[in-house]
């Protein structure tokens, strides 16, 4: 740019000044229109030489106009070429003039773009330092979340969603200017059009990618709670079987010895376990302080009733068949928390993958926060550098 300006100016300089010809035809004019006033003494003077005696030249004015017309004549065509040559010299100043203002407007314009671009990049640089953060924050919830659930795949966890903007503020800058900018700054670094691409396709999925785990987080605790109601609801209509078998016994027997029965008996302390577990969920005041624990009524509970009953079936005179309902739906009930368990690791072990994919490094795969990290180092390093030159 300033190698342009320096032959710019040096060639206006140049058409400014009188050039080589201009020099010749001026003084030849001026050498012209003396010598045409000297021209009559000369040509007019007697001399020894009778070949330059110009004495016999007839009337005075005859002799005058004779002599001057034809040089200033020539001195005329000579100043009108002159006249001429000088106005072409005017139209190169004015086409250099022209030049010299495009050079600037052009100059002008590319510092603009430049210092557009640059901006640009430094509004990048701010928001991959908040996109980082937001990434490591939602990652931490994330992976808390996937651990309880295959933990505590019975207890009710939370995903809490915190929206970002900062994914959409990047895509609403105009990527081509990102793109030039990259090019125009980073393109000494061998791998800058793999970083620019990188970068746009990890903030093109992020958004969608936080987007899904919160949706199927929502479904999943949806179809986890529908099923906990099915199982609440079964134990309920368990208590109620079992409260029959008791009172069959107590209707075929006297109100000392109906629980004597190993039948009744057992139904009985089946009932008193489950509402000794219920009430472990509840504070003094009856107000509910944490979930039921359905492990413990399912070891507790259920599978202590079906042992029980295993063993009332050594003796086939004792045992009473009308217990074999409630084994089978026992056995139903355990069969859906197996499935809540099942489902809960399931889902605890896809969203650990994609939390890996966004965390974890793996041997020829690098996570969406270190290329995203790493970017940002680029581009906080070699902004650095840089001096916009006004």
């Amino acid at each position: 740019m300033r190698h342009l300006k320096k032959h710019l100016n040096l060639k206006e300089t140049k058409i400014k000044n009188w050039d080589t010809l201009t020099k010749w035809i001026l003084g030849i004019s001026i050498f012209v229109i003396v010598f045409s006033f000297l021209s009559p003494i000369i040509f007019t003077s007697s001399s020894s030489y009778e070949i330059f005696d110009f004495t016999n030249t007839g009337q005075i004015g005859d002799t005058i106009g004779g002599i001057l017309n034809p040089f200033i004549a020539l001195a005329g065509v000579l100043l009108t070429f002159l006249a001429f040559y000088m106005q072409i010299k005017a139209n190169q100043i004015q086409i250099s003039q022209f030049n010299k203002g495009l050079s600037k407007e052009k100059e002008i314009r590319l510092l603009t773009e430049k210092k557009d671009y640059y901006n640009k990049l430094n509004l990048l640089k701010v928001d991959l330092a908040s996109i980082k953060s937001d990434i490591q924050s939602k990652s931490e919830k994330i992976k808390i979340y996937y651990e309880k659930e295959r933990d505590l795949p019975f207890e009710t966890n939370f995903l809490i969603r915190t929206p970002s903007k900062n994914y959409t503020r990047i895509l609403e800058i105009d990527r081509l200017s990102i793109f030039n900018g990259f090019s125009l700054f980073l393109s000494h670094r061998e791998r800058w059009i793999k970083d620019f691409s990188n970068l746009y396709n990890i903030l093109d999925f992020l958004p969608d990618l936080f987007d899904d785990i919160y949706k199927k987080h929502e479904y999943h605790s949806k179809d986890l709670f529908d099923k906990k109601m099915e199982i609440r609801n079964g134990l309920v209509k368990l208590m109620d079987e079992l409260s029959k078998i008791i009172n069959t016994y107590l209707a075929e027997n006297t109100r000392d010895n109906y629980l004597s029965f190993p039948a009744s008996s057992l139904a009985n302390t089946t009932i008193l376990r489950y509402y000794d577990i219920i009430a472990e969920s509840y504070d003094e005041n009856r107000n509910p302080i944490r979930e039921t624990d359905f492990v413990k009524l399912d070891e507790e509970v259920l599978k202590f009733f079906n042992q029980e009953v295993l063993e009332l079936r050594k003796d086939e005179n004792t045992y009473d068949s009308r217990l074999e309902p409630i084994v089978e739906f026992i056995g139903t009930l355990r069969k859906q928390l197996y499935l809540i368990k099942q489902r809960a690791q399931e889902f605890a072990t896809s969203i650990e993958s994609q939390y890996e994919h966004l965390m974890v490094d793996k041997e020829n795969e690098k996570s969406y926060i270190t290329i995203i990290d790493e970017i940002h180092s680029i581009l906080e390093t070699e902004l650095e550098k840089i001096t916009i030159e006004e």
